[in-house]
């Protein structure tokens, strides 16, 4: 058999392996998620925790209580929490599913299927970078209370997700921005750009770019804008910080940045202005 009709074969064979592998993690998750939607009841002590520690899930229309605990349900079946320093209970993997499936319950669908493990710290993380520049190497200290990475890693600080949760009017939430993050890099790259309909890239990329600029120029001028000045980081944090603001001040984004507002409220599939 000739050489490269081989090399051919064998790509084909690894190819429609992967392939046949996606549809099976599609498939599954998906599958699991409706099921449990449809007949799973929800556990009375997650529910102790949402109530408690999570009060978006009180401001949410039933219909769309019951999509979020069937996501919470499949995402700690499916993901990996890593505690580091401090010990990982249900409670904890309740609350850390609650932000990721938020973002996600205007799909119906269990997202995240790329994302494999969480880890956990009790606080913020004190993280050192190497910078090099020519012949100089610097260290520059940064304090993470979160991450996300583009293998399917998160990681969070406890301390600041619970403080953000449990206050959910000041536009700053953790555990929100870091799953959007993950959200944005399903597609394998993260530029502040998710996955969506492709009617939609257009207006998406007309209303955020446009926005972008606009913060900047605010910015520049000295004059605080209605997000962070942390959004102007790149496009992947501005949709980040964006989100925050979508969830945890929705009718002053509505207000102020309409456009902005609509584009996410889009996007979501949520109007939690209406909430």
């Amino acid at each position: 058999m000739d050489y490269y009709l081989v090399l051919a074969l064998i790509f084909f064979i690894l190819a429609l392996l992967y392939g046949l592998y996606l549809i099976l993690i599609y498939v599954g998750t998906d599958g699991r998620y409706h099921l449990y939607k449809r007949f799973k009841p929800f556990p009375k002590a997650y529910k102790k925790v949402l109530l408690e520690h999570f009060p978006f899930y009180s401001k949410l229309p039933r219909s769309l209580q019951r999509r979020l605990e069937a996501c919470i349900l499949v995402f700690i079946k499916e993901k990996e929490f890593i505690g580091r320093g401090i010990e990982v209970d249900e409670a904890k993997k309740v609350l850390i599913a609650a932000n990721a499936c938020l973002l996600t319950v205007g799909h119906d669908r269990c997202e995240y299927k790329h994302v494999k493990s969480i880890f956990i710290y009790p606080e913020a993380v004190f993280k050192k970078n190497r910078i090099q520049e020519g012949w100089i190497v610097t260290e520059e200290g940064q304090v993470l209370l979160g991450e996300a990475w583009q293998g399917g890693e998160v990681v969070l600080s406890w301390r600041d997700l619970v403080a953000g949760d449990e206050n959910p009017n000041d536009g700053k939430n953790v555990g929100l921005h870091e799953f959007a993050h993950q959200l944005d890099m399903e597609d394998g790259v993260a530029d502040g750009t998710p996955p969506m309909p492709l009617r939609n890239y257009k207006h998406w990329t007309k209303v955020m770019r446009r926005e972008f600029h606009r913060l900047q120029e605010l910015y520049k001028k000295h004059k605080k804008g209605f997000l962070d000045y942390y959004a102007l980081t790149n496009a992947a944090e501005f949709f980040a910080v964006a989100t925050e603001a979508f969830f945890e001040k929705p009718k002053q984004l509505q207000r102020k940045e309409r456009e902005l507002y609509e584009a996410l409220k889009e996007y979501y599939r949520l109007d939690p202005a209406s909430w």
